[in-house]
């Protein structure tokens, strides 16, 4: 019988063999060709920002041709909630395949999607882990508003929300955790392990946009003036040329002519 030591020997060897062939299939990926973009893209979406325009943007920093359907409140219970597979929006269509849930939508684009040649979700494990972190506690702020909408009375209504931004309200606390990532990140982005713009830099720029807009009633465009740092983030991603055409092209971006997306213009 071999002894004890070959035995080790082999072991080893095959080990050895093992991480080879783990560190050669790393570099095999890492040497294959970008997915290819897809034929078509349909974003299915209301006539509003909302949960669909983190997407929208995502697009268009990527350069990725997309038919933005905005679906009229009034035809969506007949005519498109029963076609969609979770009955809510958004949806995204790629080559006749739907995708559902912002995030998962969002983390597809930005594996598909580059932006200074980097993709807007991260390669590296720990960065797109980040990127992670920071777009699920972004829902720990929402979960705090969204009973709001409940709320029958409208003063009622406006008061629950404004004790939620109150110094000393819940949804503060969540986003002085952010105003102290940005404050901790060297060039200002959301994941500072990125090096650049991620998918959580877009979804905090349309998000915070959102709830500031003037769309959830109670809350106004000065909501986040003592956040200098989610402020500076908020100009950082609006003056990006592709974001600012975006906007400037009311057409494209506002075709209903809404207020509420003047915030998301640079200075506003």
């Amino acid at each position: 019988p071999p002894r004890a030591g070959a035995r080790r020997g082999r072991r080893a060897g095959e080990g050895h063999r093992g991480a080879m062939g783990t560190a050669a299939a790393g570099c095999v990926e890492g040497l294959l060709p970008a997915p290819a973009p897809p034929r078509t893209i349909t974003l299915k979406y209301f006539p509003i920002h909302g949960r669909a325009e983190p997407i929208r943007l995502a697009l268009v920093l990527g350069r990725l041709q997309f038919f933005d359907q905005r679906i009229p409140g009034s035809d969506w219970e007949e005519k498109h909630k029963p076609q969609m597979p979770y009955g809510q929006l958004p949806v995204l269509v790629v080559d006749s395949k739907m995708i559902c849930q912002t995030k998962a939508i969002l983390r597809y684009i930005g594996k598909l999607a580059k932006y200074n040649g980097a993709y807007l979700y991260p390669k590296d494990i720990i960065a797109a882990a980040k990127v992670d972190e920071l777009i699920d506690a972004y829902d720990d702020l929402w979960i705090l508003l969204a009973p709001t909408f409940a709320v029958q009375d409208p003063v009622q209504k406006e008061k629950a929300r404004q004790m939620l931004f109150s110094p000393e309200g819940p949804a503060t606390k969540k986003l002085e955790i952010f105003e102290r990532t940005l404050a901790e990140s060297p060039k200002g982005f959301a994941v500072s392990e990125a090096g650049g713009l991620t998918i959580a830099d877009i979804l905090y720029f349309c998000s915070l946009n959102t709830i500031r807009s003037g769309f959830v009633d109670g809350l106004g465009p000065d909501l986040f003036r003592s956040y200098p740092n989610i402020m500076r983030h908020k100009e950082m991603v609006a003056a990006l040329p592709e974001v600012k055409a975006y906007y400037q092209d009311t057409q494209r971006s506002n075709p209903n002519g809404a207020p509420i997306y003047e915030v998301f213009q640079p200075g506003k």
